[in-house]
């Protein structure tokens, strides 16, 4: 692996470090080779190393390139996960049965799932709050633990929540036997906290945990990390870029990093400052927002792009993707699958991805899927049809984890042997039936029903489902049919292909919330609703609040390429561009 001085620098220093890394500056290809390094170091120990990353794509992403630098058998001594992974499969899922309430085992609660919504919307009721929007429950998602133990969240914050309320739904899901993601960090800490032995346990067991995205680490799973760290036995790399703090509401701020460095006296001294993504152009408007010392440059393939960022203003959003976004890519013959939309909130982009569908424009994100996607055959079915849209190797996985949500869903039991030989030849099973229903049934809806009755019986016969539940994904069909109905969607022409594409999204465009945008990077962006009063949204008062805002514009402007517009319009009298374009406090596009 080619790494940069920069790159190898970091890779080489055993001593704990925290790195700094700007945007597309190669973190991911410093981690892996700081992986390959370890792995070498400790085979044949007892010992492991922990990369914890923020997203299950992340992992994904690692994990795949990581598998071309190691040998058989390396698997045992590395874990790439999310931190909510580490806690739950090394401290509460090990320890859960010293917890009141978790004796007898658990199920994670996940926001997508139907209990979620049962849950919430009973707990609202209890205390005289019906007809709950997206917003209400989104509140519940973002609810945590500070270190005292005490609920907080944006939803509290803004008064949409009490702590009463908070409180009272934690012990509803923990009666019912599910732990949140929230509870999953408490409850790690409480029990290393409080159990010695637990703790030594796990600082004994990983020899370096390597920590990606480290600015956006909350307070608790900091505390975490230093409670292992404190055993002395464990050695950190974290990487990371304060300028790409965003996640404030999820408890996560700047300093907390710089304090944890402190904490185990790592060193501060290296960065890497090469962007390999973006032309020079996009990286000048970056470097307006957040100079750096060194200054970021680029040093990737497009450094010779010289399109400039570019304004636009029109009567709406749509106006202006359609009369001069889409002609731009064409024009620059970006393909529509290396595109993507981002905006401050979901809001802006629910109307505008309908009305793209609506004028025949493929597109992954918000007002894409015309039916819920917790529909419980809906994830399954997406992924095949992906598969029989792009037969490629690598599909195979996403079908397995796929499968293994949807029968945790389903049954509430986790089925571990997904991931075994056995589990692979079901999965092989399920896309032969596929295959053969495609033959027959040429239209989206006849395979669907038929698919869902096939999958039934296959996962019937090998006992992941019983006979009583031969009809969850007839059920799931008919509940999608529905939806697709209430978006006026043809039923008798939809396709493999439009089921498909949200598993294999390359040929559409991209809609996304600046937030889910990270980590992501795009050839063309469109940055839309960028108004004074979205971005930074009107409620924000405090320094902090304006310059994570301005922190969020930044992630926006260097998930580009080759072509950034920054998109503002008139369909509400109120809307004036934001200070983030303006000359003075933003990149100087606008006056």
């Amino acid at each position: 692996m080619t790494l940069t001085a920069e790159q190898k620098d970091a890779v080489r220093c055993e001593d704990d470090l925290m790195l700094t890394a700007c945007p597309g500056s190669g973190k991911t290809r410093v981690i892996i080779s700081k992986l390959s390094r370890v792995i070498d170091e400790i085979r044949d120990t007892p010992r492991a190393v922990a990369c914890i990353t923020y997203t299950n794509a992340a992992v994904q992403e690692i994990e795949s390139r990581l598998r071309h630098h190691l040998q058989p058998g390396d698997d045992a001594y590395y874990e790439i996960c999310t931190i909510h992974s580490f806690c739950l499969n090394h401290i509460f899922r090990p320890f859960c049965h010293l917890i009141k309430g978790y004796k007898d085992g658990f199920k994670v609660l996940t926001p997508e799932s139907a209990e979620f919504e049962r849950h919430v919307t009973a707990i609202c009721a209890q205390h005289g709050r019906y007809n709950l929007t997206f917003k209400d429950f989104e509140d519940f998602t973002q609810l945590r633990m500070d270190l005292d133990g005490r609920p907080v969240g944006i939803g509290i914050e803004r008064g949409a929540l009490t702590p009463e309320v908070a409180t009272a739904y934690w012990k509803r899901i923990r009666e019912a036997g599910f732990v949140d993601f929230a509870n999953i960090i408490y409850y790690s800490l409480l029990l290393l906290r409080r159990r010695p032995e637990i703790l030594s346990y796990v600082s004994a067991k990983f020899a370096w945990i390597l920590v990606d995205e480290f600015q956006d680490t909350t307070d608790l799973q900091v505390e975490i990390l230093a409670l292992i760290a404190g055993k002395g036995r464990t050695r950190f790399l974290l990487v990371g870029d304060p300028c790409q703090s965003i996640f404030r509401f999820a408890g996560a701020r700047p300093d907390l990093a710089e304090q944890f460095a402190g904490r185990i006296t790592a060193r501060t001294d290296k960065q890497l400052s090469g962007n390999f993504r973006s032309s020079s152009p996009i990286i000048a408007h970056a470097n307006m927002l957040y100079p750096r010392t060194p200054p970021m440059t680029a040093v990737g393939r497009a450094r010779k792009y010289a399109e400039q960022p570019v304004w636009q203003h029109g009567a709406s959003a749509f106006t202006v993707i359609t009369d001069y976004f889409l002609p731009a890519i064409e024009a620059l013959e970006i393909p529509m699958g290396e595109a993507a939309i981002l905006a401050p909130t979901w809001y802006s982009l629910f109307p505008l991805g309908r009305r793209l569908r609506e004028y025949g424009v493929s597109i992954v994100g918000p007002g894409a899927r015309p039916y819920r996607r917790n529909r419980q055959f809906a994830p399954l079915a997406e992924q095949v049809c992906g598969y029989l849209m792009e037969p490629r190797p690598d599909a195979i996985a996403g079908i397995e984890r796929t499968l293994f949500n949807t029968l945790l869903d389903v049954t509430g039991r986790p089925h571990f042997d997904i991931f075994s030989y056995r589990g692979r030849v079901i999965v092989f099973r399920l896309l032969d039936h596929a295959r053969r229903l495609h033959q027959i049934h040429m239209g989206g809806i006849a395979w669907l029903e038929a698919a869902a009755a096939a999958f039934s019986q296959v996962l019937i016969e090998k006992e992941y489902l019983t006979s009583g539940d031969k009809d969850v994904f007839a059920i799931s069909v008919e509940e999608m049919k529905t939806d697709m109905r209430n978006n006026r969607v043809d039923l008798a022409n939809l396709t493999i292909d439009d089921l498909g594409i949200y598993a294999s999204p390359d040929a559409a465009l991209k809609l996304a919330t600046l937030h889910n945008a990270k980590g992501r990077e795009y050839m063309a962006v469109a940055m839309i609703d960028l108004h004074e009063g979205r971005i930074p949204f009107y409620q924000a008062r405090s320094a902090e609040d304006i310059e994570e805002a301005k922190r969020l514009f930044y992630v926006g402007v260097t998930r580009a390429k080759r072509f950034l517009l920054y998109v503002t319009d008139a369909s509400d009298s109120r809307n004036g561009p934001t200070r983030f374009l303006r000359v003075g406090t933003g990149v100087g596009v606008v006056n």
